[in-house]
């Protein structure tokens, strides 16, 4: 049996290229960043406000949409595991709307709350 691990010749080494030495680099400069402090920078309380309220009214569309939409593909879901047509859809896109429909008058009723404040 023969041996088929490759050994290298002697003058092997030679062949190699040797690559060149890398350069030295320089250190970084070490920079610190300090943001100018300008007079006004900080939000005024009505442009907080006005964000938070902002925030809440775009929220309404998912406060809606979301209950329903899980609601229907669970059911969908259900249904299709337990051979119920479309009780169990149906079902639970109606009990989607409600949620929806409890999460929209929160949100509401937060805005309000909101508006009476300022």
């Amino acid at each position: 049996m023969t041996d088929s691990r490759w050994t290298p010749s002697p003058d092997e080494d030679e062949r190699v290229p040797q690559l060149p030495p890398s350069p030295e680099l320089p250190e970084p400069p070490q920079v610190k960043f300090e943001r100018p402090r300008l007079p006004g920078a900080e939000p005024s309380p009505t442009f907080q406000r006005n964000t938070r309220a902002l925030s809440l009214a775009f929220s309404i569309g998912f406060a809606l949409a979301g209950p329903v939409i899980l609601g229907a593909l669970l059911g969908y879901w259900l249904d299709e595991r337990f051979g119920t047509s479309p009780t169990w859809a149906m079902l639970l896109t109606l009990l989607g709307m409600g949620a929806g429909l409890a999460q929209l008058i929160r949100i509401v009723h937060k805005l309000n709350q909101m508006e009476d404040k300022s």
